[in-house]
């Protein structure tokens, strides 16, 4: 019947987003002295950073993801080559965060440099690789810490996709600038405590989540509120997403809400039920002019 058959076009649906191939991300996180400095409820920014990226990385992050982990002052660290996300990495995951402590200068170079080229770390992926850059500090001024052409001609040819990260700071160093300039990165300003909402908010779009709006957002039409995974358009729940944030969708369409656009998967994502078709009241619309 209808219903079977949506079913099944549902779950395959599913299959072939599980297929599509797997994300790799090294997290770049700042512990110069500056992170010690406290943000509230006895913690340091660093400590906050920490507690952050660890509960997303153990809640949200699917499993499969490659994750590696480089913390950085005057020299880096590799705190963590690439691993997959699992249950083995979730368990061992706080006490290799437990390694990273706050001290000495701000030096971008040497990080930057290991997070592209290590052979653990993005120099040994297959396809583009993500690097998410934390930062509190401006660049200290020196050569060895001003990112060489060399390694801005690494990132372009490695296609790595960048976000920075600056927490209470406007950095203003031009060698990190052109790298970013030349492979297209993202910049995002947080306030100097950490906004918790605000950092996962910069996860999700490092690690291309399709997620819903937050804000749970809606429009009525003849009194009726749609979306939100709340009602059925073309056999499938649906909902608005940040178009910026939740680049996972591979289904994304335009809306009439800037910022904005509408994807079914974020529900399949949400409820991980694929054979949910209809809405409370068993209804399925197929109108044009209530989706936008």
């Amino acid at each position: 019947d209808k219903a079977e058959e949506m079913r099944t076009i549902s779950l395959l649906f599913l299959l072939i987003l599980a297929a599509l191939g797997k994300k790799e991300v090294v997290i770049v996180l700042d512990r110069s002295g500056s992170m010690s400095e406290y943000v509230g409820n006895r913690m340091s920014r660093l400590d906050k950073a920490k507690q952050i990226i660890e509960n997303y990385l153990k809640n949200e992050v699917p499993d499969g993801t490659l994750v590696g982990l480089v913390a950085f002052d005057d020299e880096p660290s590799l705190i963590s080559p690439f691993q997959p996300v699992n249950d083995a990495y979730k368990a061992t995951l706080r006490d290799d965060l437990d390694k990273i402590t706050a001290d000495g200068g701000t030096c971008f170079h040497p990080a930057i440099e290991m997070a592209i080229t290590n052979k653990d770390l993005i120099n040994n992926v297959t396809e583009a690789g993500t690097i998410l850059f934390v930062t509190d500090g401006e660049n200290n001024n020196n050569d060895r810490c001003k990112i060489t052409d060399e390694i801005i001609v690494s990132a372009v040819t490695l296609q790595t996709r960048l976000v920075k990260t600056e927490i209470g700071v406007d950095v203003q160093d031009e060698s990190i600038k052109e790298l970013f300039s030349q492979t297209g990165g993202e910049t995002v300003s947080i306030d100097s405590n950490l906004d918790v909402k605000k950092f996962q908010g910069v996860l999700d779009r490092v690690f291309q989540l399709c997620k819903c709006d937050e804000e749970g957002l809606q429009y009525s039409v003849s009194g009726r509120l749609r979306g939100d995974c709340q009602t059925v358009y073309n056999g499938g729940l649906w909902c608005y997403v940040e178009d910026l944030v939740s680049r996972g969708c591979s289904d994304l369409r335009d809306s009439m809400y800037a910022g904005r656009m509408w994807s079914y998967q974020a529900c399949t994502e949400r409820e991980k039920d694929a054979a949910i078709l209809v809405d409370s009241d068993n209804n399925a619309y197929d109108i044009d002019d209530y989706l936008y």
